[in-house]
C-alpha cells in the first residue's frame, strides 16, 4: 500500500504528518510529546524507529513541541531552515550536531528514494516553508499554515496527487467569536491563515492542476467545524469545473486522533484502512467528530 500519508494530529493543538514510501518514514512537524508520537505511529502500524527524518515546517509550538525529546529518545535528524533552527534552538535542548541539516526553500534534498523540495510559504514565521514529496506513485504536499495561497505555494504544490492544505477558520465564526481584536487580525491577515474560502479557491485549483485528494487540515477548533469547512470547500470545486466521481476526494484531518492512510497508488486512491482496503464513502467525506472521539490510540 505504500507510499501513503497519515495525518497524526492537526490543528492549533498539535500538528504532526507522516508520509511512508518503500524505504522511507517521514514525519512533518512534530507538535506533540513523545510518547503521543510513539502512540499515533503505533496505531497505525509504524514505529519512530522506522522514522527516517523529521521535518520542521515553522517554529510555532504547535508544530515542534515535541522535536527534542524525540530526536533524542530516537536519534532521528531534523531538517529546517537555518533562521527557523536559530529560532527553535533553545527550545530543542540538548540534542546532537550530527542529527541538525540544514536546508533552503527551493533547493530539493534527499532523504533515501524521496525528493523533498521544501517551499516558503506565506505565514508569520521568521522562514516558514510548506514541503512537497516526491515518490515513484505521485507527489504528496504539505502546506498547512497559509496566509493566503501564494505564486510560490501554488508552485509547490502543482500537480501533486494528495495534497494537506489549510482550512483554519470561517470568517462569520472568527469575527464574532471570543477572540481579541489584534488576533482576529492575525489569523485573517495575508500572513496568518487561510479560510475555508480561501481553501475552496486553492482546492479547485489544485484539482484543476493534477490533485487527485485534498486533505483539510489545520482546522480551528474554535472558529471552524468539520462539516462547515467541507461544505464551504465543495460549493467552490463544481464552479471551478473540478471533476467528480472517482476524479477527486475531499476529506477533513481530525484534530485530536489519527486520520486514515491515504493512498498515493492509481488504484487505492483516497483514505485507506491499516490493513490497505479503501475505506468506504463518497468522494466527499470526513470523519465525524463524534468517531474521532472513539479512534483513541491503543498500545
Amino acid at each position: 500500500m505504500y507510499p501513503f500519508s497519515v495525518s497524526l494530529r492537526s490543528g492549533s493543538s498539535g500538528n504532526s504528518t507522516f508520509i511512508r514510501t518503500e524505504s522511507a518514514g517521514i514525519a512533518i512537524d512534530c507538535g506533540l510529546n513523545g510518547r503521543q508520537f510513539a502512540l499515533a505511529l503505533q496505531s497505525i502500524g509504524q514505529s519512530p524507529r522506522a522514522v527516517d527524518a523529521l521535518l520542521l515546517t515553522h517554529e510555532h509550538t504547535d508544530h515542534c513541541s515535541g522535536l527534542g525529546v524525540v530526536m533524542r529518545r530516537h536519534h532521528i535528524p531534523l531538517y529546517l531552515t537555518e533562521k527557523t533552527y536559530q529560532a527553535v534552538k533553545d527550545d530543542l535542548g540538548k540534542v546532537k550536531e550530527s542529527l541538525i541539516h540544514l536546508i533552503e526553500p527551493g533547493r530539493a534534498f534527499m532523504i533515501r528514494d524521496v525528493r523533498v523540495l521544501p517551499f516558503s510559504t506565506p505565514h508569520d514565521a521568521v522562514d516558514s516553508v510548506g514541503f512537497r514529496l516526491e515518490t515513484a506513485d505521485g507527489d504528496i504536499g504539505v502546506a498547512t499554515d497559509l496566509g493566503h495561497f501564494s505564486e510560490t505555494v501554488r508552485q509547490g504544490l502543482a500537480g501533486c496527487k494528495i495534497v494537506h492544505l489549510e482550512s483554519n477558520y470561517e470568517p462569520d465564526m472568527l469575527e464574532t467569536g471570543p477572540y481579541p481584536a489584534f488576533l482576529k487580525r492575525r489569523i485573517a491577515g495575508s500572513r496568518g491563515h487561510l479560510s475555508n474560502q480561501e481553501a475552496g479557491l486553492a482546492a479547485s485549483w489544485l484539482i484543476r492542476h493534477g490533485t487527485r485528494l485534498v486533505v483539510l487540515s489545520h482546522l480551528s477548533e474554535e472558529n471552524n467545524h468539520p462539516r462547515r469547512a467541507l461544505e464551504v470547500v465543495r460549493s467552490y470545486l463544481p464552479e471551478a469545473g473540478a471533476g467528480t466521481g472517482v476524479d477527486f476526494q475531499i476529506h477533513v484531518s481530525p484534530r485530536h486522533v489519527c486520520s486514515g492512510l491515504f493512498s498515493c497508488k492509481d488504484h487505492l486512491v483516497g483514505q485507506i484502512a491499516p490493513n490497505g482496503t479503501n475505506l468506504p464513502g463518497d468522494q466527499l467525506s470526513w470523519l465525524e467528530p463524534d468517531q474521532d472521539e472513539d479512534r483513541r490510540e491503543t498500545v
